[in-house]
This record gives C-alpha cells, sequence and structure tokens, in this order.
C-alpha cells in the first residue's frame, strides 16, 4: 500500500483474503475475521473489555523513532488516551496518507494509529520502514484480544 495506488490496494485486499479464507481452513483464527459459522456477535463477546486504560507496551530501544513520533503528536496535542476502534481504520489510514508523499525506505507513520482513532486526520512522520512494520504488527498482536471501543495507550519501556 505504500504507492497510495489503487492497484495496490485492490492488491493487497485480495490478498488478505487469500491469508484469511487460509486461515480459517486451518483453523486459526484471524482478528476481526469471523471463522466460517461464526456471527459478528460471537467475536465480539469473545474480545475483552478491561476496565479503564489498557496499557501497550513497546520497546523503547526497538522503537526509538516511533516513540519520538508519539512524543512528539502528543505534545502537539494528539491524545495519549486511545479508543480501538478496527472499522473503517483501512479507509482512515489511506485517506491521511494520500497528502504524504513516500520516501525510499522509510513509511509514514500515523499518530495516533487507524485503529485508535475515529476521524482520519492524525500527525505523520517518516520512519524506517523496518521499524513502522515492526511496530504495526507488534500493536495488531497486542490490540487482538481486546474489543473495539477499549480505551489504550503506549507505554514505552
Amino acid at each position: 500500500m505504500g504507492s497510495g495506488h489503487p492497484t495496490s490496494v485492490r492488491a493487497m485486499r485480495q490478498i488478505v483474503l487469500v491469508l484469511c479464507v487460509a486461515a480459517a481452513a486451518t483453523g486459526i483464527a484471524v482478528v476481526g475475521v469471523p471463522a466460517p459459522g461464526r456471527d459478528d456477535a460471537a467475536v465480539e463477546r469473545s474480545c475483552v473489555r478491561p476496565e479503564g486504560v489498557a496499557s501497550i507496551s513497546f520497546s523503547a530501544t526497538k522503537y526509538p523513532n516511533i516513540r519520538r513520533h508519539v512524543a512528539a503528536a502528543v505534545e502537539r496535542g494528539w491524545p495519549r488516551v486511545l479508543v480501538l476502534s478496527r472499522d473503517g481504520a483501512d479507509a482512515r489510514r489511506e485517506r491521511l496518507l494520500d497528502a504524504y508523499g513516500t520516501r525510499p525506505g522509510m513509511d509514514r507513520d500515523e499518530y495516533p494509529p487507524a485503529v485508535g482513532r475515529r476521524r482520519w486526520r492524525a500527525h505523520v512522520a517518516y520512519v524506517p520502514s523496518a521499524e513502522n512494520r515492526s511496530h504495526g504488527a507488534t500493536l495488531g498482536i497486542k490490540l487482538r484480544r481486546f474489543c473495539d471501543g477499549t480505551r489504550f495507550r503506549y507505554v514505552f519501556y
């Protein structure tokens, strides 16, 4: 999706669909995708709704540029506490990043992340691609068990 070209987005969606079907066929649960024969209500019942704010922790040494970006965004008034909102995240991300060109070896990091905001606007910073993609994957894994509407915040250790 780095180029922002519609064909790239379409191709990525097709790849995700194929992976979800393959995962479901092998019995692997995919976040946000109900298993065959399972409805959305069952997925919602299986998630966790913590009281208060969930702390999502990341290594400050593994993600130094992400940490700097989050600190800068919060300093500029973006919220520290976020609300998990998966529906429409891809569209929010796409709309925001359309305004920012790509750079070789760099990704456009967004804070709050698309899954942690309900509007399309966010703070954007260029960070090394490997760091951004690793952080995004880690964030997805750590948020997997939580229901939409869960309040969470980043904590760097």
